[in-house]
Order: structure tokens, then sequence, then C-alpha cells
């Protein structure tokens, strides 16, 4: 009966253990998920300003590429990415003053 007791004890007890391990395993992906979004935010800060600095600094690379690759280039993209941009921002502050 004793045998039967340690082991029942010994199933609680890795069960609660286990448990244990999940939560804090779950707890450590809620905090990365939330650094790896801060973190492609602000990569994206970062290429959105350096693009400007690159663009005012060396801006025949972007004809060259315009050239080269025409509209499916990277040059094309980031215009692309910049006017929707711009366009979301000019569509919501257009609702906010008509709210």
């Amino acid at each position: 009966m004793q045998a039967f007791f340690e082991q029942t004890v010994q199933l609680l007890g890795i069960l609660a253990i286990t448990g244990l391990i999940i939560a804090i395993f779950y707890y450590l992906l809620k905090a990365a998920a939330g650094y790896i979004l801060i973190t492609i935010g602000v990569g994206f800060v970062f290429m959105e300003v350096y693009e400007v600095y690159l663009f005012f600094t060396e801006r025949y690379r972007y004809t060259e590429d315009l050239a080269a690759n025409g509209l499916w280039s990277f040059t094309g993209f980031y215009i692309a990415l910049n006017l929707l941009i711009l366009l979301g921002i000019l569509v919501k502050v257009i609702r906010n003053r008509n709210a």
C-alpha cells in the first residue's frame, strides 16, 4: 500500500512540475513575442529614417536602380510603401476632422 501511495505522490509531483514548466515557457514566449514586435517596429523606423537620409545624400542610386529594374526594384517598393503610409495618414486625418 505504501508503494502505491509513493507512486501516486510522485506522479502528482511530476505533473505539477511539468505544468509549472509549461506555464513558465508560456510566459517567456509571451514576453519574447512582445520584444519581437517592438524590434520589428524599431527596425522599420530605422529603415525609414536611413532611406530618407540616403535619398538626399545619394540620389543617383535611386535613379540607377529604377532605370535598371523598373518599378519592381527596391526603390519602386520603397516609393509605393511610403505613398501607402502617407495615404493612410491622410485618410485618418480627414476622418478625424469630419467626425
